[in-house]
């Protein structure tokens, strides 16, 4: 069915739900695909744009089916861990609007050029559920050392210190503006964008400790009068067992034999290669347990709240970890080394480089 841009954004404003949605991204590929290549970025980012507002506005559920034989839960299964390592890589690049839209849809298509009309729908679909999605073009943030950090946060002590005031005297307080006023009054004290972004990373940190503060006495209250222990309610000994992202587990016994090494985009001024290994019978990407070293020199890695950070980017990129290294496993190998001429390599090769840049650029927050 042909149809025009009008048509298209009166079958967005009218979805209703998670079908709706569905039904006018299969349509939307077909649109994009017959736009002038010049001219797709600006329809993309239209696209998405329009899409969007209507979905938060109508609190429309865009979320997977429960039903795991569902034709959505088989897509996803298919291309979710591809997407989501496409945003993840672009989006990160501080790109103008169009430079981004431009990337993605060359990255994305190639992929698809096969694929059905339904499950180049799902993808304009999963794009759209995605946070990052309408994207904004924000400039490049900052970045500091560790030593850096250390430094402004001593020279900003005074200001940390009246923050600590802050969110203790918020503890009474009836409304959550008097604790944001209180933020701001700080904010303008201090001279530099550096010096506001390390405040600004000790109020979140700290923020996000009163607030699982008072969700741990939410459940605690709930949970008063039960006979099971409530896990929330571990000392701090018992949350420190876990030796998980210790470095220096025992790797896997099974032979392991290199296949090919692949150099990649630098991390923080570090260079990066990820190797491909034969492990029993399995074929994996690793990055030779260069992540968890820079990790341990940052993290706490016994903290629960780290490894809970850790779990979630593992399995939103589809990685795990065997001993110290996080690998990636090629499901479907068909012995061809050429990342460009193996679609399935590609595929890895990106999610692995989205995990560990995930891993490593959140380490600000730790400091």
């Amino acid at each position: 069915m042909k149809m025009d841009k009008n048509e298209l954004l009166g079958q967005i404003h009218s979805a209703k739900g998670l079908s709706d949605c569905y039904e006018f991204c299969k349509v939307a590929y077909q649109f994009l695909l017959k736009q002038q290549p010049e001219e797709r970025p600006e329809m993309l980012a239209w696209f998405f744009h329009n899409a969007s507002e209507v979905i938060r506005c109508e609190e429309i559920n865009i979320s997977l089916p429960e039903d795991p034989c569902h034709e959505l839960n088989r897509y996803a299964h298919e291309y979710r861990k591809l997407i989501r390592s496409f945003i993840s890589f672009f989006s990160d690049k501080g790109y103008p609007k169009n430079l981004y839209y431009q990337k993605l849809w060359d990255s994305l298509e190639p992929f698809l050029l096969d694929a059905t009309p339904e499950k180049k729908g799902f993808c304009l679909l999963d794009i759209l559920g995605d946070a990052r999605t309408p994207y904004y073009e924000l400039p490049a943030g900052l970045r500091l050392s560790v030593d850096r950090f250390k430094e402004t946060f001593e020279c900003i002590k005074t200001s940390i210190q009246q923050l600590d005031f802050a969110i203790e005297l918020s503890r009474s307080q009836r409304q959550k503006t008097e604790l944001a006023s209180h933020i701001v009054h700080l904010l303008e004290t201090l001279n530099s964008s550096e010096d506001k972004s390390v405040f600004l990373v000790c109020f979140l940190n700290r923020y996000e400790k009163l607030w699982d503060e008072r969700k741990t006495n939410e459940d605690s209250n709930k949970t008063v009068d039960s006979a099971e222990p409530n896990p929330r309610e571990q000392s701090s000994a018992e949350k420190s067992k876990d030796t998980t992202f210790l470095p220096g587990n025992t790797p896997n016994d099974d032979d392991v034999h290199i296949i090919a090494r692949y150099q990649y985009p630098s991390i923080n001024d570090n260079e990066y290669a990820f190797v491909l290994v034969k492990k029993g019978d399995g074929i994996f990407l690793s990055d030779q347990g260069k992540t968890l070293k820079e990790l341990d020199r940052i993290f706490e890695l016994r903290e629960p709240d780290v490894i809970k950070n850790l779990v979630a980017i593992m399995k939103q990129c589809g990685a795990e970890k065997q001993g110290d290294e996080f690998v990636i496993e090629i499901d479907n190998w068909n012995g061809n080394i050429n990342e460009d001429e193996n679609e399935d390599l590609k595929k890895g090769i990106l999610s692995l480089f989205s995990c560990v840049s995930f891993m490593l650029n959140m380490k600000i927050f730790y400091v």
